[in-house]
This record gives structure tokens, sequence and C-alpha cells, in this order.
């Protein structure tokens, strides 16, 4: 079946991915779960099972990548908050954008402040955050991004020169 189905496996999981590195390896362990569970005697291997596992860890695959981007995006330091340096006017420079992202913390909605601060004070994962409100990653994610607008909203009326991504939709005020 791997010979014979190999190519179009990943032709498909590319089509999902659109990385062709990541389908490779998204069908080969498909193959290789279908295969164990074959091995295990837990079920038939059929194409329809194959292309489920391979949708299924693809899906996966997808998640991660969001959360890494969310992640990643709500850094403190992309937002220019970092620890504050001697000269005068980067201190100055510093309390405004601390003073943005306070301001954009009071257009939060309340789920969404204490979202973004078990990730951004607390250092929480993303299911570390779902387990304990008791809701799914992925709105866990939707929050912290909602959260970052909101905040590159702030710093972008505070100051010109902070812009933020044109494909970026702000929500200035709570939902």
């Amino acid at each position: 079946m791997y010979r014979r189905r190999a190519r179009a496996l990943e032709r498909f999981v590319r089509r999902l991915l659109g990385n062709a590195d990541e389908a490779v390896e998204v069908s080969q362990e498909a193959f290789m779960r279908v295969y164990a569970a074959e091995v295990g005697g837990r079920t038939e291997v059929s194409e329809a099972l194959l292309y489920t596992v391979a949708k299924h860890l693809a899906l996966s695959e997808l998640r991660k990548r969001t959360s890494r981007a969310t992640d990643t995006m709500g850094d403190m330091t992309e937002l220019g908050v970092e620890a504050p340096a001697t000269d005068p006017e980067q201190l100055v420079s510093h309390r405004q954008m601390i003073h943005a992202v306070e301001t954009a913390m009071t257009r939060m909605p309340p789920r969404c402040l204490e979202v973004f601060r078990l990730r951004k004070v607390e250092d929480l994962s993303h299911a570390e955050i779902a387990d304990r409100l008791n809701i799914s990653p992925k709105t866990v994610e939707r929050h912290i991004t909602h959260a970052l607008q909101l905040c590159h909203a702030a710093l972008a009326e505070r100051s010109p020169s902070v812009r933020t991504h044109p494909d970026q939709q702000v929500d200035r005020g709570p939902r």
C-alpha cells in the first residue's frame, strides 16, 4: 500500500499544509500509525483510514503552527516593552509603551484580559490556559491574538512609528 499510495497521500497532505517537506513527514507518520494499528490487530487498514489519519495529523500540525505564531507574535519585546535603558529618551519611550499596553489592557474584554495575563505574566502555555479556564486551545489563541491586536493599536496611537501589519484588523473596542 505504501508504494501505491505514498505520492498521492503526500500531494493530499501538501494541499492541506502548503509545505512539501512537512507533507512527506506527515504522510510517513500516517503510514506508520496505520501500520501499527494493523499489526496490533486493532483495525483493518484501508485507504480511507490512511487519509483520515493523515488529515488529522496535518490539522494537528496546522494547530501547532498557529500556536507557535501567536507565541512568537506575542513576544513582549516585539511590542517594544523591554528593560528600561539609562538614556532619558529611551526611558520616556519605554514608559509610553508601557502606558500604551496598559491602555490596551483596559480595552480588553474580561476573558481576553485574563488569557493575556496568564500567557504574558504567568507564562502559561496555551494548553495550560485552556485547562485552567475550561476553554479550547483555539479560543485561547483567539483571545491572545485579539489582545495583541489591541496592544499594537494602542502603540500605534501613541507612536506613529509603530505600525500594525496591514493584514491585521484591529478591533479597538471590547467584543
